[in-house]
Formats: structure tokens, C-alpha cells, sequence
């Protein structure tokens, strides 16, 4: 069979379809209104990239000619970005607990020092607010140092901001330009996101210190990388919680749900890592809220070990050949879900998964609060 032709591709591409379409509407969204979309844009940059460098990867293997049509720029930086999904589990280059934690760890030095650096008079730089802080109905969503993750900066391209602006935009044009290539001359106008259901006046900013924001978040046993690190983790439930979910077009149900599910799993197979490194060096307050995250149903439900064919195959399109005749074109995630799970649907799974993000982003919001 030739390309396109067998169930396997046409699956890939069905899912590549549903996620470009709605990453196309969310671009429009943000080009009609660029000065007051910012913060949104770097929310989704992360997954836009993970669904252009997937995409194409994919592509490579199931239709070589349509891969070379989409070749696109600033391959190494998406491929960056697209790692930082993984959180703990980022096999690139901020590999695991550790590497994550580490990039943290120097962005903040880096930010600090290049902020410091500005001000004349030596015995003022202690006093200088260097991290900022942004906020959606009252729910932190992105920092300068989370933003800077999930943009792929390096904690050197911090010290330059002219050139990580820069740098940024050509990353943004060839995201954009991926995004019309593989949708061809289909209109942009369509169903709207969730950024068209955003009040945007109820972004708030403010600058303060590391120093004193970091202090007591989370639990004592952390330096400032790994609350740094584990701060990123706040910014992807809340944005899930806060902004994503306010968009309930039906257009958009299937990467909306495939958003929150891949970050549940990396967040929640991150904190497990977490848990079983720091043990009983934490604080029974964090050992509670650990146990009533990773304890829950239906944590243990996305995070089985024998459905991990489902996770893939949101992340990288093509479908395991084992589950691939069970699967039609017909049925919303190309029927996935009742693939990998017997007994559910998709609207049962997606409520399911909808309830979790909710429990979760609020159990991790109590947490990062103080200890």
C-alpha cells in the first residue's frame, strides 16, 4: 500500500489533523488580538512544537515526499521545547529530575545576574525584583523563568533579550508557517478557542524577588532549582485548569483532551519520581498532598503501565499494530480510547480526565502555597 493508505497512517494523520486545526484557530486567535495574547501564546508554545517536530517525525516514516514538503527552520529549538512536555521525564537536554532541576537552577543565577548587573549601585542589587509573575483569575500561569522553559531559551540567551526576541519570532514564524503547509489552502477562520473565552483583562503581572517568592513554597527540602522546576509544573495544571478548559467547542474536544491527559501523565509520573527520591525528607503536609495526588483512582488509571500505548500514540501519532485493527476513523481519537479502555468512551474518559485535572491542579495549588 502506498502512503496514506493504510489504517495506521490514516489514523496519524487523523490525529495530526485535529491537533493543527486547533493550533491553527488558537494562532488566529492570537494574531487578531497580539498585544493581549502573549501570555497564552507562551502557555501553548510548548505543545505547538510538540505537534510540529511529532508531526513531522511521523511523517518521515508513514509519508516521506509530505515530510520533505514540511520541512521547516529552527528544528533545534523545537525539538528543545517539544522536551520540556516530559517534565522529569525529558530525555533531551535537561535530561530527568536532575537535568530539569539544574536548567532551573542556572536560568535563575543567569536572570539574577543580568538583572543585578543593571543596577549602578552594589548594595541596591539585593533589593531588585527578579522574577516576574504572571496570573490568571488568580492562579499563577506562567514566570520569566517557566516561560523561558517553555520557550527552549538557554539561561545564556537570557542576558541578550533583543536576540532571544528575536530568535523567538523566527521559532513563531516557523511554527505558524508548519501549521498552513500542513493544512494546505483550508481558511483559518473556524470554530474559536479557548483564548476567545478568556476575559484577558484578568491577566495580572507583578515583579518580585526569587528570594522571597521561593521561600517556604512547596516543601524545605527543596533548593531553589527544584522549586523552580516543580513551579513549571504549577503553571501547566493551572493554565489546564484556568484557560484551557474554557474552551468546550466541540471542534477542539479531542486535543483539548489530549493537552490535559499528556500533562496529567508527565506531572503525575514526575511527582511519583519526586516522592520516591525525597521520601520521608519532606514534610508530612507534602507527603499528604503527594499521597492524595498519586494515590487517587484515576492516577492510577492513565498512569498503568500496559496503557501506555495510549499516551504514545496522543504524543506520536502512529498507533501501536497491536491495538490498530480495533481502531476507525469514525470515532472521535479514532476510538483509542476504547482500544486502551474497556469500558470507557471518549466523552466517559474525557469527563474522567476533566474531574482529575481539576482535583490535581487545586491539590498542587494548596502545595506550592507554602509549608
Amino acid at each position: 500500500m502506498g502512503a496514506g493508505t493504510t489504517l495506521e497512517s490514516q489514523v496519524a494523520v487523523r490525529l495530526m489533523e485535529n491537533d493543527f486545526t486547533f493550533a491553527r484557530r488558537f494562532l488566529g486567535s492570537v494574531l487578531a488580538d497580539p498585544e493581549n495574547t502573549l501570555i497564552p501564546l507562551y502557555c501553548m508554545n510548548n505543545y505547538i512544537s510538540l505537534f510540529v517536530y511529532e508531526s513531522h517525525r511521523a511523517l518521515k516514516e508513514i509519508d516521506p515526499a509530505r515530510a520533505t514538503l514540511l520541512n521547516y527552520d529552527n528544528g533545534v529549538t523545537i525539538e528543545r521545547v517539544r522536551h520540556t512536555v516530559k517534565l522529569f521525564k525529558d530525555t533531551g537536554p535537561n535530561k530527568g529530575m536532575v537535568g530539569v532541576s539544574q536548567y532551573f537552577d542556572d536560568l535563575l543565577t543567569a536572570f539574577r545576574q543580568h538583572l543585578r548587573s543593571k543596577v549602578w549601585l552594589p548594595v541596591a542589587r539585593a533589593w531588585v525584583d527578579d522574577l516576574g509573575l504572571w496570573s490568571y483569575r488568580g492562579r499563577l500561569v506562567t514566570t520569566t523563568q517557566v516561560a523561558s522553559f517553555y520557550l527552549g531559551a538557554t539561561p545564556q540567551e537570557l542576558t541578550d533579550p533583543k536576540s532571544l526576541g528575536l530568535a523567538l519570532m523566527a521559532v513563531g514564524e516557523s511554527q505558524g508557517g508548519y501549521v498552513a503547509r500542513f493544512l494546505g489552502t483550508l481558511p483559518w477562520e473556524g470554530p474559536t478557542t479557548f483564548v476567545n473565552a478568556m476575559n484577558l483583562g484578568e491577566i495580572e503581572n507583578k515583579d518580585v524577588k526569587t528570594a522571597k517568592y521561593f521561600n517556604g513554597a512547596f516543601d524545605p527540602a527543596f533548593d531553589d532549582g527544584m522549586v523552580g522546576a516543580l513551579t513549571a509544573f504549577r503553571c501547566a495544571l493551572n493554565f489546564l485548569d484556568v484557560m484551557l478548559s474554557g474552551d468546550t467547542d466541540i471542534a477542539s474536544a479531542e486535543t483539548v483532551f489530549k493537552l490535559k491527559f499528556v500533562t496529567l501523565y508527565q506531572v503525575m509520573a514526575s511527582l511519583r519520581e519526586l516522592q520516591r527520591h525525597y521520601g520521608a525528607s519532606v514534610t508530612g503536609r507534602s507527603q499528604g498532598i503527594l499521597d492524595a495526588i498519586l494515590g487517587h483512582s484515576t492516577t492510577a488509571l492513565m498512569l498503568q503501565g500496559n496503557r501506555t500505548g495510549f499516551r504514545n500514540t496522543l504524543i506520536h501519532y502512529r498507533p501501536a499494530a497491536r491495538v490498530t485493527a480495533q481502531l476507525s476513523l469514525s470515532l472521535p481519537l479514532c476510538g483509542l480510547v476504547e482500544a486502551y479502555y474497556p469500558g470507557y468512551d471518549f466523552p466517559t474518559l474525557s469527563q474522567e480526565v476533566n474531574e482529575h485535572t481539576v482535583r490535581v491542579a487545586e491539590l498542587y495549588e494548596e502545595w506550592a502555597q507554602s509549608n
